[in-house]
């Protein structure tokens, strides 16, 4: 039988395994474009999909965080905390798009890393709403 503490590890596991995952593939496992682009003043910046790379370790720190949190979490508490990946897991997903901060116009490396992170938003999507809508058990009243 599935118990609540098995459910909690499993959960647990999987966000912090998808968390740094994020964490590292904006710079390390599909590396956004390393490339400078010039302004008009002269000086040199890096493009927007740095900055989305960037935004994206922060995420996945926050998913770690809230993952391990799942590990000693019990009753509804977990139910917020799979609401919280929920959210993590859309933000994920919407930054690297025109909603976010976005990526490069013209197809460059860091199309790659977004891909990659639709997947993992969607993977911490679907987890996060299986721990929010799982039946809590209830306690005993006297």
């Amino acid at each position: 039988m599935i118990t609540q503490n098995k459910v909690n590890k499993v959960a647990g596991i999987l966000g912090s395994i998808i968390g740094i995952f994020i964490i590292f593939t904006p710079f390390h496992l599909a590396p956004v474009c390393q490339k400078l682009i010039e302004m008009k003043s002269g000086n040199m910046t890096h493009m927007r999909c740095h900055y989305t790379g960037q935004a994206e370790i922060y995420l996945g720190i926050l998913i770690v965080i809230a993952s391990q949190m799942l590990l000693f979490s019990r009753g509804v508490v977990r139910r917020y905390l799979g609401f919280l990946l929920v959210a993590l897991g859309v933000m994920v997903i919407l930054m690297p798009t025109h909603w976010g901060i976005g990526v490069c116009m013209s197809p460059m490396e860091c199309h790659t890393t977004a891909r990659y992170m639709y997947v993992f938003g969607g993977v911490l999507i679907l987890e996060g709403l299986a721990l929010g809508f799982m039946k809590v058990p209830q306690a005993d009243k006297p």
